[in-house]
């Protein structure tokens, strides 16, 4: 009769040793996500482009990646093989990107991106929880220097059950989003384009561009934040198109990608939609523009309107934008008009 814990130990036993740099990654990720868990934190910056259905799947992402310690490879013969017909699509969408309009906002423009949410939103006060969902509807030019404004306009909170509502009304005022609307303006250096403001030094080699990705937005080191990155370096950023080309050519080499076909975005909008695990993008299959993204089976999802330079902002700021903040960070200042960010520590 065989052994199971024999089998356990002969398991993928020709695999390589992750190494102790994996482990060591993957535990600190599994260690972040725990306390980031646990802990009551801090009211989020509106303006962080990362969207809340990230946070909810970190933990669950950490621990496998800590469980199973698998960094798939890059190069080939790494992990399943991907289905003829996504890299199919896939390749489709990258050439007619590679030939798409330039986002790249030249000095003294801006990159205007226009969205749509069903916003999650979450508070922890003494271990509890409260998980609420706003419309959202969000408006920004980014400019090349990091300046720019944030408008950002909230509906009044759902819930996802009783429970929910009864632990939301037992928090302290203001744990819960209000409806209304927000200006935030930023001087230069304040305000990030993408998840490390300079998206356009990346490869457009596909291999090379999810090792780079891994590097820039962090994360553990798997399939599923391989594809997390792919949205984050679409959404909001200015990649120039040999760039946004690259970067579908690299989601058709994550393993466990699956093409969906034609879906609809909760505008009723057609498009190609694309998934690994519950998350998933959908993609307008004419212009290869990200439509939208949401979580399967959750109540949280974004649609993408508008995305185009332009040449000015639509209203100046009641305060100078200066001076300019260091590693993008600044100090906000209150005026009618709205929040002003900028290097400058209030009086």
């Amino acid at each position: 009769m065989t052994d199971e814990l024999d089998l356990v130990r002969r398991f993928r036993a020709d695999e390589p040793d992750a190494g102790e740099d994996t482990i060591s990654v993957a535990r600190a990720a599994l260690t972040r996500a725990i306390a980031a868990a646990a802990l009551a934190p801090s009211p989020p910056r509106r303006h962080d482009v990362v969207r809340a259905w990230r946070v909810r799947g970190a933990l669950l992402t950490a621990a496998l990646a800590i469980a199973v310690l698998v960094v798939w490879p890059f190069g080939s013969g790494g992990g399943p093989s991907v289905s003829p017909a996504l890299a199919a699509t896939l390749n489709r969408l990258a050439q007619i990107a590679a030939t798409g309009p330039s986002l790249v906002p030249h000095r003294g423009r801006y990159l205007y991106v226009e969205s749509a949410s069903n916003q999650e939103s979450d508070a922890i006060v003494n271990g509890k929880e409260c998980v609420t969902y706003a419309p959202e509807r969000r408006l920004v030019w980014i400019g090349a220097d990091g300046s720019g404004l944030l408008r950002e306009s909230f509906g009044t909170a759902t819930f996802t059950a009783a429970a929910d509502r009864s632990r939301c009304d037992a928090m302290p005022k203001g744990a819960i989003s209000q409806p209304g609307i927000s200006n935030l303006w930023f001087a230069p250096q304040c305000f990030s384009i993408g998840p490390n403001n300079d998206v356009n030094a990346l490869s457009t080699d596909p291999r090379t561009l999810l090792v780079q990705m891994r590097r820039a937005d962090g994360g553990p080191r798997s399939a599923g934040e391989d594809f997390v990155h792919i949205g984050d370096f679409l959404r909001e950023t200015d990649a120039r198109p040999a760039l946004r080309a690259a970067l579908y050519r690299a989601a058709a080499l994550i393993p466990g990608v699956r093409l969906l076909g034609t879906v609809r975005d909760h505008l009723g909008r057609g498009g190609l939609g694309v998934a690994y695990g519950n998350h998933e993008l959908i993609f307008n299959a004419r212009t290869a523009a990200l439509m939208a993204e949401q979580t399967i089976g959750d109540p949280g999802w974004t649609v993408y309107l508008m995305s185009r330079v332009l040449d000015r902002l639509p209203r100046r700021s009641l305060l100078p934008l200066t001076p300019p903040c260091v590693i993008y960070g600044g100090y906000s200042s209150h005026t009618p008009a709205g929040d002003v960010e900028t290097g400058a520590r209030p009086n």
